[in-house]
């Protein structure tokens, strides 16, 4: 009997879809493991270290590979962060983290990329995710505006090199900014209910607004 592939919904598909095809990829903090089952059934990465920080979360990745399988093209390790890498990896994932906890995991283990691209997502702090990839010496190559239930995601890849971010554009994305997509636009109607009625946000809000106007006036101007 043929088993199903797991549906990825569109935060993961983003992350998916800017995946560097490769000959060995790294789900780091993988959970369920739908995102590197994805990837080796497809043959997008031939094989995978599949980490996370404890046996029984990775439990369930391992079973889902099993399920398919794909456990003989996986590395499974239990380890802190990029610390699972132990030989180089093409390119990288973290996504479904908090923005604090994905920098973290890139200061602490930066020496361990080698240059490996990154495929980066996570639910909060996002400026500061921004600031750290131009830390360790990483820059912006592609930003998604992922929207999953009622929320919007942003999913960005990195690779090496150097780069200068003004504020705004590690608010609101350097890449989203220049391309200015509808569904990026829409994101930021959202993000401005969001943060409407936070203090400390209002340079954001007022960056947000600016951004809003903008595109109101394009549209006019049509």
């Amino acid at each position: 009997m043929t088993v199903r592939l797991p549906k990825l919904d569109e935060r993961l598909q983003a992350a998916y879809d800017l995946f560097t095809a490769c000959d060995l990829g790294a789900d780091i903090g993988a959970d369920h493991g739908r995102l590197s089952c994805c990837l080796l059934s497809s043959g997008k990465c031939a094989r995978m270290v599949v980490s996370d920080v404890s046996d029984d979360s990775l439990e369930k990745a391992r079973r889902l590979l099993h399920l398919h399988g794909l456990e003989e093209r996986a590395d499974y390790r239990v380890a802190d962060g990029l610390f699972a890498l132990r030989q180089p990896v093409q390119c990288a994932a973290i996504c479904g983290m908090g923005g604090r906890l994905v920098a973290h995991i890139l200061q602490s283990g930066a020496e361990r990329l080698q240059g490996a691209e990154l495929v980066l997502s996570c639910h909060t702090d996002i400026p500061l995710l921004r600031r750290t990839v131009v830390e360790i010496g990483y820059r912006l190559t592609h930003e998604l505006v992922a929207r999953a239930g009622r929320r919007f995601y942003i999913v960005m890849k990195a690779a090496p090199g150097q780069e200068k971010y003004t504020e705004k554009e590690l608010y609101l994305g350097p890449v989203l900014l220049r391309e200015r997509t509808p569904l990026f636009m829409r994101y930021l109607g959202w993000r401005e209910g969001v943060v409407a009625c936070e203090r400390g946000h209002e340079k954001e809000l007022e960056w947000i607004r600016e951004e809003l106007r903008r595109e109101d006036d394009s549209a006019r101007r049509l």
